[in-house]
């Protein structure tokens, strides 16, 4: 019987037990061994709708075979069982072929929900009414640069932790400039221009952390041994010399992108030092903090879960309450 794509159940909507046919993009896969000695393929298998981790037990030579085709990137057909272990969900498969690559890719990844057209816009709109000539002209040299704006348009703002989707970079960089211009009107004192300025670039390096195609994206080599946030200083760097900019303005332009994720713990190179660098901090992480809490109500809610709370988050580090 041939396999039918429409057939197959989105992983938002997989349920514990007998799953007889799924049709998924794999974004990772490892050959591991168990503690019982025998060998097995542990993949991430995603689509539209989210990504669940699945292993598969087999002879060496199967399992070399499976890992051929199933590459990140490619579309596989599976069976198996969908169960619990250790208080994740996880597929355990019976069953994995190659599929072709002409089904509707749209299926297999996810992209913002909001129109990128009317997010240019509004970015743009921001960028050129910030009034110091020389921090607008180092955010309009990026938008004006049309091998940047082709990545910075399709890539997601993270892997899998928030806006983890095509389009999710400049979706949550104009979150983080809106809030920068709330701020604005509310602490009056702080430097308005800096802080839209240092909001549009603190994430532009995460162009080059991962690689992002069509229908799959991973971290980078530089994204591994660098991050974004040195990515995002090193492309900063190469635009600083095409614009006369004051030498304190620069240092603290800088000082942004390089202190934007709040503490060396997390990722930044330095911590904030100036009012500015905490405020971009803020905006950044209210955002990004934001769309986790959302998406595990959303979550819980297209899979119909009777329950007011959500399951544990290890990027929150608690459940959340859902009603």
């Amino acid at each position: 019987m041939a396999f039918a794509a429409e057939r197959s159940p989105f992983i938002r909507d997989l349920q514990l037990g007998l799953l007889e046919e799924g049709k998924f993009l794999v974004r990772r896969a490892m050959l591991q061994t168990a503690k019982n000695n025998k060998p097995f393929l542990r993949l991430m298998l995603a689509d539209a709708s989210g990504h669940m981790p699945a292993i598969f037990f087999a002879t060496q030579n199967e399992l070399s075979k499976t890992q051929a085709f199933a590459r990140p990137g490619k579309i596989v057909k599976i069976q198996g069982i969908v169960e619990e272990f250790q208080g994740v969900r996880q597929i355990k498969l019976g069953k994995v072929e190659p599929a072709a690559d002409n089904d509707e890719l749209s299926r297999f990844w996810a992209r913002t929900p909001l129109n990128r057209r009317q997010m240019y816009a509004e970015m743009r709109q921001l960028i050129t009414g910030i009034a110091s000539n020389e921090l607008r002209e180092i955010c309009l040299l990026f938008l004006k640069d049309r091998n940047f704006m082709r990545l910075f348009l399709e890539a997601p703002a993270s892997r899998q932790i928030h806006h983890a989707y095509i389009g999710g970079l400049m979706e949550h960089t104009l979150n983080v400039m809106r809030s920068a211009a709330a701020f604005i009107k509310i602490y009056p004192h702080a430097d308005g221009d800096l802080m839209l300025a240092g909001a549009f670039l603190h994430d532009i390096g995460k162009i080059d952390e991962y690689n992002f195609l069509l229908s799959h994206y991973e971290h980078s080599e530089a994204g591994r041994l660098k991050g974004h946030t040195l990515l995002s200083f090193e492309r900063l760097k190469e635009k600083l010399p095409l614009v006369k900019m004051h030498e304190l303005t620069r240092a603290k332009l800088e000082h942004i992108v390089l202190s934007h994720q709040g503490r060396r713990t997390w990722g930044a190179i330095e911590e904030p030092r100036f009012l500015e660098a905490y405020l971009v901090h803020a905006a950044d992480a209210i955002d990004s903090t934001q769309f986790i809490f959302h998406d595990l109500k959303r979550t819980a809610q297209e899979r119909g879960a009777d329950t007011a709370w959500s399951e544990y988050s290890k990027y929150l580090g608690r459940e959340i309450f859902l009603r």
